[in-house]
């Protein structure tokens, strides 16, 4: 798969294919071993065992897997960047202290729904089934009709 443009959220994601733009999700980005991303990734945690040209921002950890490769900027908290044996980082590392990390990352995602939108759905009911006896009618059995 291949996404152009924005990714946002609230919740975990993990990427296997292209992604080209940002990610701003509000908790962890995976980045799979077949991923190839080229975008800016803003997170708490950023995961990657694939391919990331981009600036990376994360304001908990940033792990760069035996088969990760950055290349690019990364920017985290002091202590926060691990980069296992065989993961590659070329570019520039630095050091954010947590009041410019909350600026750097984004502090509201949008709704995909407006509380207008929200509030004009409705339930719509199923049609009640008529069920009908398929029997021959015989001495001891009548034919049914549910209405």
């Amino acid at each position: 798969m291949r996404i152009e443009g924005k990714i946002c959220g609230m919740r975990p994601i993990w990427i296997d294919g292209d992604v080209q733009g940002t990610i701003d999700i509000a908790s962890e980005v995976i980045i799979g071993e077949p991923a190839i991303i080229d975008a800016t990734i803003r997170a708490s945690t950023i995961k990657i065992n694939g391919h990331v040209k981009g600036e990376l921002f994360a304001s908990k950890r940033i792990e760069i897997m035996s088969k990760g490769r950055v290349k690019g900027s990364v920017t985290n908290l002091a202590g926060c960047l691990i980069i296992h044996d065989g993961g590659v980082v070329e570019g520039v590392c630095s050091i954010a202290t947590e009041e410019k990390m909350k600026s750097l990352l984004p502090q509201e995602f949008p709704k995909l729904l407006t509380d207008k939108t929200a509030s004009s759905v409705k339930e719509i009911q199923a049609p009640e089934n008529k069920v009908k006896s398929s029997a021959q009618p015989t001495e001891k059995s009548t034919e049914n009709s549910i209405n």
